[in-house]
């Protein structure tokens, strides 16, 4: 059902009238900012098409169609997204651990749309996957009026990919729709770009996140209230938060910026060690969550910091940190360094999303913010 999906009410619009109207395209691009459910969507869209007994609510949920398709066990559905890089070719086979990490990361994910994949190396989607796609289109498929492909994170699939996939979408097949998911529809080339039909999702709403929280996660309303206010629109950055003790990582970050900010290369290194340990076990994509969630957190102190030196107090979410902020901008505050700084958070974040060494990533940041805000 349509409601499976978040919020993103003009979205569901758009994709029930093409359905009503028997208007679908060959493909689709769902773009947007990440966690506001374009996979979820792409999905339900799979579920909707294909369903034996369909509602005005969408899809039925309870038939064999619908239930094979959200459990990506059906031939209607291929999801495809990255994958650990093959160290002898695309011809090769997965390391057996990564097969299995794989399955468990592909149930996770049939199990809640909204989660995100966490595969260990898998950075890009390589040609040889693009290839297998194209091999297994040409076979027919059975028990299903329109099969869909789904690939997740489009992005990632590099030139050499894209191009190969470009031949997909020039020569169509009739009982075949693509969607194209990808919170960086700027990473796609042009020419696949265009071949789609783009469909843009909007950031989530707080109280939209409040209330799938509530729902989904059994959250007392005061708790999903103030995960929704900072997860700056996407449920999965606002989930991916609960049981964290969100206060104690915003005073680490903003320390981190503080000691940047002094320009002792030292003291930031001491505030990044401590949620960012040099010793010690933890795998690594816990650490990258941990940076991330850290980056998303700086990234709303500093919008804060900017709606105060812009006079609209009105959209500040960290009001419990008003008197800090307030010294910020006096010290700092031109709105021109603010942006220039936010735009150094995202490009750090871009850079944490690519899997780079997560301390140098971080240090980096210390050299840009201190050049956006003190030296420019």
């Amino acid at each position: 059902m349509w409601s499976n999906v978040i919020g993103e009410e003009r979205v569901k619009h758009i994709l029930q009238s093409a359905i009503a109207r028997d208007m679908l395209p060959g493909a689709y691009l769902f773009s947007g900012p990440e966690g506001t459910g374009k996979d979820a969507a792409a999905i339900e869209l799979a579920k909707a098409i294909n369903c034996q007994q369909p509602t005005a609510a969408g899809a039925c949920d309870e038939c064999a169609s619908c239930l094979s398709i959200a459990s990506f066990a059906s031939t209607a559905i291929q999801f495809v997204h990255a994958l650990p890089k093959k160290s002898e070719g695309d011809d090769a086979e997965l390391k057996e651990e990564d097969v299995a990490i794989v399955r468990e990361q592909r149930a996770a994910k049939a199990a809640d749309p909204y989660y995100n994949f966490e595969i260990p190396r898998a950075q890009a989607i390589h040609i040889g996957q693009i290839r297998e796609l194209r091999l297994s289109l040409a076979r027919s498929i059975s028990g299903a009026k329109k099969r869909i492909v789904i690939i997740s994170e489009a992005d990632r699939m590099n030139p050499q990919s894209q191009n190969a996939f470009l031949k997909t979408l020039e020569e169509p097949h009739a009982d075949t729709i693509i969607i194209l998911t990808s919170s960086n529809p700027n990473g796609l080339l042009p020419t696949v770009h265009s071949r789609t039909q783009e469909v843009r999702f909007d950031v989530l709403s707080v109280g939209d996140i409040r209330q799938a929280l509530m729902a989904r996660e059994s959250l007392a309303e005061a708790d999903a209230d103030f995960l929704a206010r900072i997860a700056a629109g996407s449920y999965s950055r606002a989930r991916a938060m609960i049981g964290d003790d969100v206060k104690q990582m915003r005073t680490e970050i903003v320390g981190f910026l503080r000691m940047g900010l002094s320009k002792s290369r030292r003291n930031a290194a001491l505030e990044i060690d401590k949620f960012l340990p040099r010793s010690g076990g933890g795998k690594f994509l816990e650490k990258r969550q941990a940076v991330e969630q850290r980056l998303v957190l700086l990234t709303l102190w500093l919008r804060d910091a900017l709606a105060l030196s812009t006079k609209a107090e009105g959209e500040i979410i960290n009001r419990d940190q008003l008197e800090d902020l307030t010294k910020f901008v006096a010290r700092l505050g031109e709105p021109r360094r603010i942006i220039a700084a936010i735009a150094s958070v995202d490009r750090a974040m871009h850079r944490v999303k690519l899997q780079l060494q997560l301390r140098a990533v971080m240090m980096e940041l210390v050299v840009e913010l201190e050049q956006a805000l003190v030296n420019s």
